[in-house]
């Protein structure tokens, strides 16, 4: 099997050799720089690759153009487009140019390499070696799935996550190139009435609020046999990309914390519980600004009381004392859940392991949190008053946390922006 990789720099050219030589040691990949080689000629022999690799900054070449002219010739193989982070809008742009996946570069490893080319190269080689793993049938499974979604006025274009109850799609509004995030309910889950009863009362809840820290939606409905939401794409990734098994430094944590804290303000204001805070729905716009998304077990604090006894819903790593016990919520929860995200931003760890979700859990329920390390020791305070495993010791609501923030760390009360944080060296 044969792959080209197109781009200017031969760093990055040597590396992707490597990882798919690894892979497959009897490929032959070719290499072509832009800032020596032209855009090859219309009798270049496209048909003799399985696939090509194209980088969207060219030196002195256009990616998306090359894209453009190459697909349109014959025997054009597939075409894996490569872009930077926070560049979502050029993505699109590649997808309807007719680019068959497309990764970001600054997160592109060997794992996600091998596994996009599996995918492009089905029946030409690349699995004639082995059998489909599960994870890459369920990966083609989702792909087959967004191309057959109909949703008006959009274009969804890549299957770029997957979550228990939905997959997770880039799109864009046909009128433009505007990345879009399209949330489709895995078949199974429609059968199960109380999961889409979840799925509607998200909808529900999101348009009930009106906040600049709760993604942005577009729209709902049903196509064929799936139920879809239409949501805000976030450039800046979420905040376990950010964290990538490492600590923040102080004054950043505590900016990202403060902007949480404006966010819980936000929904409990409007009587909504989060209860599944986690790295993974707490998303920043390419301005940094911090948005909550995934409100699938969200509840109104009205209809708390009708969650049902003994049923517990959240991520354990991140579950307050009482909701490990499922017991009645109140705005409590969150503020523990949150003290548990501060934990991990400053110290780069998580507060409670285990061999279990379950161990995890009782963790929350029995053991006291660790002390901070000593160059955090003057968080310690809040870290008390955030994970109080008495909820009636905790921190009541966001607004009292957001004060403590303001007296002990001279942190200003405005809006995220307005304020001039003082470095915590």
């Amino acid at each position: 099997m044969r792959v080209l990789i197109i781009d200017d720099d031969e760093d990055l050219r040597n590396l992707l050799a490597h990882y798919l030589k690894q892979e497959w040691p009897d490929m032959d990949v070719g290499k072509l720089d832009p800032l020596e080689q032209e855009l090859p000629e219309e009798n270049f022999p496209l048909e003799d690759y399985a696939l090509i690799i194209l980088d969207y900054m060219l030196g002195r070449g256009d990616g998306l153009e090359w894209l453009r002219i190459l697909k349109r010739r014959p025997g054009c193989p597939p075409i894996l487009f490569l872009t930077g982070a926070g560049n979502e809008s050029i993505a699109v742009r590649a997808m309807k140019a007719g680019a068959d996946d497309y990764q970001r570069k600054q997160e592109l490893t060997r794992e996600r390499l091998v596994t996009s080319v599996r995918e492009l190269t089905r029946g030409q080689g690349a699995q004639s070696d082995r059998t489909a793993s599960p994870e890459m049938a369920a990966r083609m499974e989702g792909h087959l799935l967004g191309a057959r979604i109909r949703i008006p006025g959009i274009n969804v274009l890549r299957l770029i996550g997957e979550g228990g109850m939905s997959r997770v799609y880039l799109a864009s509004r046909e009128s433009d190139d505007e990345p879009l995030v399209v949330k489709i309910l895995r078949s199974e889950v429609m059968k199960d009435q109380k999961a889409l009863e979840r799925f509607v009362e998200e909808y529900n809840l999101i348009t009930r609020i009106t906040s600049r820290h709760v993604a942005r939606i577009h729209g709902h409905g049903v196509s064929g046999d799936n139920a879809y939401l239409v949501m805000e794409f976030f450039d800046g990734g979420d905040l376990s990309q950010r964290l990538g098994g490492k600590s923040m430094a102080p004054e950043e944590a505590l900016r990202v914390f403060r902007e949480l804290m404006f966010a819980l303000g936000d929904i409990h204001e409007q009587g909504i519980l989060h209860r599944d805070l986690k790295p993974q729905n707490l998303m920043f716009r390419a301005d940094g600004s911090l948005a909550i998304v995934d409100f699938g077990i969200a509840k109104h604090i009205d209809a708390i009381d009708r969650t049902g006894a003994g049923e517990i819903l959240g991520t354990p790593r991140y579950m307050s004392p009482e909701q490990v016990r499922s017991l009645a919520l109140d705005l409590r929860t969150d503020i523990y859940s949150a003290g548990v995200l501060f934990y991990q931003m400053i110290v780069g760890d998580h507060l409670f392991d285990g061999e279990t979700a379950v161990e995890v859990a009782l963790h929350h329920m029995n053991t006291q949190p660790p002390l901070l390390p000593g160059h955090l020791e003057r968080f310690q305070p809040m870290m008390d008053k955030l994970l109080e495993k008495d909820r009636d010791a905790r921190f009541r609501n966001a607004d009292e946390v957001i004060g403590f923030l303001s007296r002990k760390y001279h942190q200003g009360t405005g809006a995220f922006g307005a304020e001039k944080t003082q470095k915590l060296a």
